[in-house]
């Protein structure tokens, strides 16, 4: 452990006292540095690497907890009226889905069993679907698949890898193919454009590094 500038840096050793992480993992986790958005080394001391201990230990645990929400799932909202007409962001709580992206990507591309509008609020700009509870309560019920972000087949089955089914991934998975050799840093601006949502950088080097070891759906 050296102190330098207000800063605590920690060699490898250092932290795998601190974290109680083996050398095994840490070498992997900075190996797969590109794909998992490692921090870089702060400074070689003695010929050994050292890493800013607050940005190590910030960057890691968002790292676990995106693995983390990869393997969990956002319970359905189940209450109400049956017969009440809800909008794309209620009918991604009602789904449990993590927020109403995964409801746009499904009026495009409707997954097995994804009920059709029953009507449209006509906007100044836009049109809005509506769906009856009960209708959103069914395809829940009877969904198909192994999993998707936000929401997972009855059972808590758990995803075959990260981010399965997520639209976010189904994203990252045609940018890929159609730059094929393209660097993480090249991909993650064109992500942040095309998605509705922000998101941080480590997350989108998780969902790069899953469409890498996973380029088709299985």
């Amino acid at each position: 452990m050296s102190r330098k500038t207000g800063r605590t840096l920690y060699s490898r050793a250092d932290l795998r006292k601190v974290h109680g992480i083996s050398e095994p993992t840490l070498q992997n986790l900075w190996t797969d540095r590109e794909n998992n958005g490692h921090p870089p080394v702060a400074e070689t001391v003695d010929g050994v690497m050292h890493w800013d201990g607050d940005a190590w230990a910030t960057w890691h645990h968002e790292l676990q907890r995106q693995r983390a929400a990869a393997n969990t799932t956002n319970p359905p909202k189940l209450d109400g009226d049956p017969e009440e007409m809800v909008g794309p962001a209620e009918a991604a709580k009602v789904c449990g889905f993590s927020d109403s992206a995964t409801v746009s990507h499904y009026l495009k591309s409707p997954p097995e069993g994804w009920p059709e509008p029953d009507d449209w609020d006509e906007l100044p700009t836009r049109r809005r679907p509506k769906w009856k509870r009960w209708k959103l309560w069914k395809y829940v019920a009877e969904r198909k698949g192994r999993g998707h972000a936000g929401g997972r087949k009855k059972g808590r089955r758990r995803l075959a890898y990260p981010y399965q089914g997520d639209d976010r991934l189904t994203l990252a998975r045609q940018l890929l193919a159609a730059n094929p050799g393209a660097k993480n840093a090249d991909l993650i601006a064109e992500l942040q454009e095309k998605s509705e949502t922000a998101y941080s950088r480590t997350v989108w080097h998780l969902i790069l590094k899953s469409a890498r070891e996973h380029p088709e759906e299985e």
